[in-house]
């Protein structure tokens, strides 16, 4: 059954109109996509993110069995610090990518909604003699994006003082002056971006906020549609498009955010570096400019010589490129910047490397 997000009431009080996404009822948009993108990109812009599975790790070995079982630093990181990081099957394929939030006596994780079960399901798997303990979090808290230029200035005039200046620092703030919420600097849209991590029940608070800001550093709300074209113009995976479970991270280019070539072993390592040794991957995500004004469906087939190539996973218009662009998986001996293939559905694409936005 679909769920709705804790500001529903006030989505459709702006008119948004709302779409399914793993397992909730978003905003699809509340304006046009165009619009929302230029916001985004020009001003600021606010992303409902309830679709989130938070996941909280306590207990003494906490840190060293989480250590032992992402790809990215663990041990390392202080209070305040985080970073983005995968669990793998020894296989190496992908369970889930998740950012990894360091706190004073926890670690938060977070996933997508609807890897929240398997991600603590695998880690827990591995618990033996460990002191940890992983509980699901999900049903108390919440979060919403704030992206664009003058994102942080917004903040500002929400009352958060003290921003985080790095990406993946994260500092707990006052929205509102009363509102306690968890910032962290990361971006899903390429510009500047936070996330805002609270509990469920301080949601239409902090958004009161956000509304009362606008007087200071005009936003816009921003629908999933929007940010899905600016993600892909930004070249970030999503789990479901890009992400399966069938995925090696660096097929999908996380090797340089997601992975750690240097903490020592984590399940998939061995994988992973004999990966690195061979020097490349036999598939690889790219971008790829579409000719003409035609967006295909996620799953049209690429062609070249006649034989098939690669697949799209996520293709859109671009307003910032001002035409239609796309995500997709080309075997190694095409995926050559500037490469020509044939769009199995009609038309002609040209590899590109990502993010896109260094050709706007």
């Amino acid at each position: 059954m679909e769920r709705r997000v804790p500001l529903d009431a006030t989505y459709q009080a702006l008119g948004a109109q709302f779409t399914s996404y793993q397992g909730w009822r978003v905003p699809e948009r509340f304006s046009s996509v165009e619009e929302e993108c230029v916001a985004v990109r020009q001003l600021a812009g606010v992303v409902d993110w309830r679709a989130r599975g938070f996941l909280i790790a306590t207990g003494a070995d906490r840190v060293r069995f989480l250590h032992r079982m992402l790809s990215n630093e663990v041990q390392a990181l202080e209070p305040g610090q985080g970073n983005y990081a995968t669990l793998l099957t020894p296989q190496a394929h992908l369970v889930a990518d998740l950012y990894v939030w360091m706190m004073d006596d926890h670690l938060l994780l977070e996933t997508h909604a609807v890897l929240t079960n398997s991600l603590q399901e695998s880690l827990e798997r591995y618990i033996v003699a460990d002191e940890v303990a992983i509980e699901d979090r999900s049903e108390q808290l919440t979060a919403l994006v704030v992206a664009g230029p003058a994102a942080a200035d917004l903040l500002r005039a929400a009352g958060a003082q003290n921003l985080p200046g790095e990406e993946f620092h994260h500092t707990q703030l006052l929205l509102g002056q009363q509102t306690p919420v968890h910032v962290a600097k990361v971006s899903q849209t390429g510009n500047e971006g936070y996330e805002l991590i609270f509990r469920v029940e301080y949601a239409q608070n902090v958004w009161n906020a956000l509304t009362v800001a606008q007087r200071q550093v005009p936003w816009k709300p921003v629908g999933l549609a929007a940010l899905n074209v600016l993600r892909t113009e930004a070249g970030i995976p999503w789990y479901g498009a890009e992400l399966l479970d069938t995925t090696l991270p660096p097929e999908a280019g996380l090797e340089t955010r997601a992975i750690s070539y240097t903490k020592g072993c984590y399940i998939g390592q061995e994988i992973i570096a004999r990966i690195r040794a061979r020097g490349h991957v036999n598939r690889k995500l790219m971008g790829l400019l579409l000719e003409g004004t035609r967006v295909p469906a996620a799953g049209t087939k690429l062609i070249a010589d006649g034989n098939e190539v690669g697949e799209i996973t996520t293709a859109v218009y671009s307003p910032t490129c001002g035409r239609p662009i796309a995500l997709a998986y080309i075997r190694r001996e095409h995926f050559t910047p500037g490469t020509r293939l044939q769009i199995a559905s009609g038309g002609t694409a040209e590899v590109t490397a990502l993010p896109f936005l260094q050709r706007a």
